[in-house]
């Protein structure tokens, strides 16, 4: 019912640009997105996404709390640094989309009070249906033609008390993948609203990026080695888990190998230190060698050990864990990047930086997928 209600909202939108009721400039807002924290930055990549396939549509993604510094008080506070201010922003009923992990947070729980006197069409995406800003919404006056209005959408992730990076962030990346989904369809669904919003998003894009939705799932099943009702896979099924595992084994000992060397280093320190023989020094007296010339050489010997300690304890992991000896001793890398940006030319400065980054340190380029 909340997606029908956001179709019924968009239709209304784009019947408004075609039939001339909303004026078309630059200060207009369609569909504003708010949110706090990591909330907005899946928020921020949504409206990316969404601008990019109808670039003629004033999308918004604004920080609650920039939304309340702006309009929650009598003196409206500058939002310094950005282009944002109460003439930027034409708030004439836009649809509004509040997300937030745990649905009461202080600046969106704010906004979707203070926003309901700008808008009509105001949607939540949150963790479950019974939160703060779902008992807000669900409290907006509806009129009689409005009789199955649902203004949540739940990612069903379950009570959360704050907003957390955690698997409630994929889940709403996944949640507004699929608004996304529903937006696009019900625009280009008429020729119209097509060339109202510029529209360069095709029938084709939807139905590949939905195949790449569902097949998600699958590839989530192979990587975990579960399948979607709980059940483990059998070997086969988890070759991808076990690579990844065995990826993952090699990467944490590149990662501790400095940590363990210094533990091994302060060790031999400790103890060498507290007998008073190092190394060199007690093999040599074990095996009868007492000229005092020797000794000079054998303490000389322990001094150059003591520079080369931590080099020579890392060589030593290597060798055992059969890991290659020559890679440089440096600090470990994980370099995120999206492959959609590497596809692109004017992106050439990011190539070459984590080329640079690659060469610097043992690590694995690990790429991000995206769903658009």
């Amino acid at each position: 019912m909340t997606a029908c209600h956001l179709a019924h909202c968009v239709r209304e939108r784009m019947k408004g640009y075609v039939d001339g009721t909303i004026e078309n400039h630059g200060a207009q807002v369609d569909i504003l997105v708010t949110g706090c924290e990591v909330s907005l930055w899946v928020a921020e990549q949504f409206i990316s996404d969404l601008k990019r396939c109808f670039p003629k549509m004033y999308l918004k993604a604004v920080s609650s709390n920039k939304l309340l510094g702006l309009f929650g008080q009598e003196l409206s506070m500058p939002c310094v640094g950005h282009p944002l201010s109460q003439k930027a922003l034409e708030m004439k009923d836009p649809i509004i989309i509040i997300v937030s992990h745990s649905g009461g947070t202080f600046s969106p729980l704010a906004c979707s009070n203070l926003l309901q006197s700008f808008s009509s069409s105001i949607f939540v995406v949150t963790s479950e249906w019974d939160t703060q800003i779902g008992k807000q919404l669900r409290s907006m006056y509806s009129d009689k033609k409005d009789l199955l209005t649902s203004r949540i959408f739940s990612t069903e992730c379950g009570v959360r008390s704050a907003e957390p990076c955690s698997v409630s962030v994929v889940a709403t990346h996944q949640l507004l993948t699929n608004i996304f989904e529903h937006i696009c369809v019900t625009i280009i669904s008429d020729p119209q609203f097509r060339h109202v919003t510029g529209s360069v998003i095709t029938e084709r894009d939807l139905q590949t990026l939905e195949r790449c939705n569902r097949d998600n799932i699958k590839a989530l099943e192979r990587i975990v080695g579960v399948d979607r009702k709980g059940i483990e896979m059998h070997d086969k099924g988890k070759a991808v888990e076990m690579e990844l595992r065995a990826a993952g084994d090699v990467w944490s000992e590149h990662i501790l190998e400095n940590a363990k060397a210094y533990i091994m280093s302060i060790t031999y320190i400790i103890v060498t230190v507290t007998l008073g023989w190092p190394f060199v020094t007690g093999l040599c007296a074990a095996a009868g060698l007492q000229h005092e010339w020797a000794r000079y050489i054998t303490r000389f010997v322990d001094a150059l050990i003591y520079i080369w300690l931590p080099q020579i304890n890392i060589l030593i992991l290597r060798k055992k864990q059969g890991r290659t000896l020559r890679h440089r001793m440096v600090a470990r890398n994980v370099i995120i990047g999206d492959p959609w940006l590497f596809a692109h030319r004017h992106m050439e400065c990011e190539l070459k930086y984590n080329r640079y980054r690659f060469a610097c340190s043992t690590s694995t380029l690990f790429q991000k997928h995206r769903s658009v």
